[in-house]
């Protein structure tokens, strides 16, 4: 017996996602300042050394206000649109 498959209806996303995958500079930024400051907390832990971890911890917090600010400058992922104006705008769109 040949089944007849039910038409689906399906709804395309309004607006394309980005392509960059987070991939920018103030992620890179953000990401290799957090790594360098936990490994030197870790380090300062380690051999008991205070100077070593508050500096870790002003790299970690430094790397964070940078990173906010190169995002602010347009250096890092676009903050989707809120809106009718996204809702109505077409997923193919430019």
């Amino acid at each position: 017996m040949v089944q007849t498959p039910e038409p689906h209806t399906y709804s395309l996303p309004p607006a394309a996602p980005y392509a960059n995958h987070g991939r920018t500079k103030a992620a890179w930024v953000l990401m290799l300042g957090v790594c360098l400051g936990f490994l030197l907390a870790g380090v300062g832990l380690i051999i008991s050394n205070d100077v070593i971890v508050i500096a870790s911890v002003v790299i970690t917090l430094g790397s964070i206000v940078i990173s906010v600010i190169m995002r602010g400058m347009g250096l890092g992922q676009p903050v989707p649109r809120a809106g009718d104006e996204a809702e109505k705008k077409d997923w193919y769109s430019a």
